[in-house]
């Protein structure tokens, strides 16, 4: 079977669409990730609070890759997720394009508390954590099907069209388009070494 006739095979159908669930599950989750870090962001201004990472955070960090690795994802995977997040919070902050009003941003964040802010963050990136989780479980079961019908795990046009896919999507929500394509450069290097791992066990 060839990549054409295999994208119309039924079970590959299936398997993709559930793939395509967790991501639109992944891209909304994500986007309420960015609100939060936009909140968390301005009461740190506000309170003179320094941006970077607090010592509560780097707990709750330790904590989160600990949870991925009981979820057999790749150790260094989850915490390279997060430091990209990280990365692009502090980049879109610093040139003012995380909050869209700051006038606004003052109303909606006057009462709150960063410990509640930092326990919201905490909980979306726990349900990112299985989502992803619950991803490569597919991930796995189309590698073991691909290998059962001796199909390469690379299909480069199908990439392609994921990726874009996705960075339209992430537009709509106001995610960064360069960040959700890292993101999903490395799941799919995460995914084309489970495929390879099936191939080589066989």
């Amino acid at each position: 079977m060839n990549s054409e006739k295999l994208a119309q095979d039924p079970l590959m159908i299936d398997m993709r669409k559930s793939i395509d669930h967790y991501d639109v599950s992944f891209l909304h989750l994500l986007a309420e990730r960015v609100r939060v870090v936009g909140k968390i962001m301005h009461v740190k201004q506000k309170q003179k609070i320094e941006l970077g990472q607090s010592e509560a955070r780097k707990e709750d960090m330790k904590n989160l890759i600990e949870m991925s690795v009981q979820l057999k994802l790749e150790k260094t995977f989850f915490k390279k997720i997060l430091d990209m997040v990280f990365q692009d919070a502090m980049e879109q902050f610093n040139s003012g394009k995380l909050v869209d009003s700051p006038e606004a941003m003052f109303e909606i964040c006057n009462n709150l508390k960063i410990e509640d802010l930092r326990n919201n963050l905490l909980n979306l990136d726990k349900s990112l954590c299985l989502v992803l989780a619950e991803r490569f479980r597919i991930v796995k079961r189309i590698g073991e099907y691909k290998n059962s019908l001796k199909i390469p795990p690379l299909d480069p046009v199908r990439w392609k069209q994921v990726l874009e896919s996705k960075g339209k999507v992430a537009e709509s929500l106001g995610i960064s388009v360069s960040l959700i394509k890292d993101i999903y450069n490395s799941i799919h290097e995460v995914s084309l070494n489970i495929e390879h791992e099936i191939a080589e066990s066989h």
